[in-house]
This record gives C-alpha cells, sequence and structure tokens, in this order.
C-alpha cells in the first residue's frame, strides 16, 4: 500500500477550489499529487490517504475539487476510486471530513466537465 498525508505531502492549509485561489487549493491536490499517486499503483495496490496529520480543518471547495473532481474531469470512475483509496486519520474529529470526502466520490458524475485547468 503507497500513502499520501495530505499535511506532509501536500500542506498543513489546504484551502480553496481552483489553482487560482492558491498552490494549497483542490485543483492543485488532484492535479499534482492524488492523480499521479493513484497512476502510480499497481495492480490491486491500494492508496492509503492520511487526512489529519498536522491539518485543522478542509473547505468544502478543497473536498470536493480535490476529490469528487477525480470523477467528474473522467479520470476514475467512482466505483473504482473508492475500491482503490483508504482514507485514514487518528484524531476523530476528521470523521466528519472522511465522509464528506466519500460523498463527493459518490455524488460527482463520471466525465460530466470537461477539465480546463485554471491559470495561477
Amino acid at each position: 500500500m503507497k500513502t499520501l498525508n495530505i499535511g506532509k505531502d501536500f500542506s498543513t492549509d489546504p484551502i480553496g477550489r481552483f489553482r487560482s485561489d492558491g498552490n494549497r487549493s483542490g485543483e492543485t491536490f488532484r492535479e499534482d499529487f492524488l492523480k499521479p499517486a493513484i497512476k502510480s499503483l499497481g495492480p490491486g495496490e491500494k492508496l492509503e490517504i492520511i487526512i489529519d496529520d498536522g491539518i485543522e480543518s478542509y473547505g468544502s471547495s478543497f473536498l470536493s475539487e480535490g476529490f469528487g473532481g477525480m470523477v467528474k474531469y473522467g479520470f476514475i470512475k467512482s466505483e473504482e476510486l473508492l475500491a482503490i483509496i483508504q482514507i485514514t486519520y487518528s484524531n476523530e474529529d476528521f470523521e466528519f471530513f472522511k465522509k464528506k470526502i466519500l460523498e463527493y466520490i459518490k455524488k460527482a458524475k463520471y466525465n460530466s466537465k470537461i477539465y480546463e485547468p485554471t491559470k495561477v
């Protein structure tokens, strides 16, 4: 199992939807961290995503774009994404964010929008 630790590998203050919102955005996370991590997985391998290490909170726009965007822009179907990721945390307060991530992935419509990168 590979690991992606959002607080250590990406940012301790993830915020915003698009790159135009700053380099801690959901779009930046999805395109520069989550997609490459998923592409690097071998057959049958899973990706553990640690969501609470050094992070105080998440905005809905970050989670929606970062995780739901994987499905919405046609990178991967929601069922496939849910099968290969494992969201983990040690702080029980982060159960809420795990549920939101899973909700955004499940509600996203596969390939329903064309991805147009935002300008920085």
